[in-house]
């Protein structure tokens, strides 16, 4: 049994009421687009499941776009994945013989093709902007706390970046509420308790990258470096679990922002020096 038979057989168990597998924009909508996660684990099998049911999905346009339109839109950076759904035939390279163009204008030339595909996609309201979290809303019963899955904001800050933005989004209109309180925090998120009770992060220390950045989603707003008086000279350009503050709002800047509009929108709310751009462009990569 190859592994597409494999996946048939299994189809029927998770089939939705439309008798749809749904989208993996709607199924993991706290997967960032190009994460790790479609390729291991439960995301990699929802990526196989999808691939075989739209394999037997019907190829006319009515069909698929009946199809898309029976789920919520996909963020923008999934276009090109809906553009296949749509046109599940067309050859990737347009029928071009690569080896007599040159290769500067073939990039130039697929960026106006990808260009014009999410122009005509938003157009059809089948992608949007920062649609993840109104997904990922719709889905919740209530609020699960993060401490349920990590013992410190370091770890939900680290593994879980996206899925604790949106929860500080969540938590962030909760909050406009003046009779809501939240419950008292463990022991290993004690750090954060007044942020989440008040809405104010409190100093922020630069040195500490991940509680910072913990701190800031709790509170419901993520400052960005250049608030915080910081510079380029404080990126170290790491990873790690000591990272500072700039390295962890790269980590959740590569998590949060799904297309160049929503990014955008931050970018002139904070107020971005010049300086930064380049910076910016060079670490998220959204269209």
């Amino acid at each position: 049994m190859d592994w597409k038979e494999s996946y048939r057989a299994r189809l029927r168990e998770h089939l939705d009421p439309h008798g749809d597998i749904v989208p993996p924009w709607e199924r993991f909508p706290d997967y960032e687009r190009h994460t790790a996660g479609w390729r291991m684990g439960a995301g990699e099998d929802w990526m196989g499941l999808w691939s075989v049911f739209l394999d037997q999905l019907p190829p006319d346009p009515e069909t698929r776009i009946a199809y898309l339109r029976r789920h919520p839109p996909a963020p923008i950076n999934w276009a090109d994945a809906v553009h296949d759904v749509l046109v599940p035939a067309e050859r990737g390279d347009g029928g071009r013989d690569e080896e007599d163009d040159d290769e500067d204008d073939l990039v130039e030339v697929d960026r106006a093709v990808a260009a014009q595909r999410r122009a005509a996609l938003l157009e059809q309201g089948l992608i949007a902007s920062d649609v993840a979290f109104t997904t990922w809303l719709g889905q919740q019963n209530g609020v699960r706390w993060p401490w349920e899955g990590d013992p410190t904001p370091e770890d939900a800050a680290r593994y879980g970046t996206r899925a604790l933005w949106f929860w500080s989004r969540q938590i962030a209109e909760l909050r406009k509420d003046r009779g809501w309180t939240p419950p008292a925090v463990p022991e290993g998120w004690r750090a954060c308790a007044h942020a989440l009770e008040s809405g104010d992060a409190g100093p922020v220390d630069p040195r500490l990258g991940l509680l910072s950045l913990a701190r800031l989603l709790c509170a419901g707003h993520v400052k960005a470096p250049w608030q915080l008086g910081l510079d380029l000279t404080d990126f170290a350009d790491s990873f790690d679990n000591d990272m500072g503050y700039v390295d962890a709002f790269r980590l959740w800047g590569m998590a949060a922002f799904d297309d160049a509009q929503q990014l955008r929108r931050y970018l002139d709310a904070t107020r971005m020096p010049p300086g930064w751009e380049a910076w910016i462009a060079d670490q998220f990569l959204v269209d």
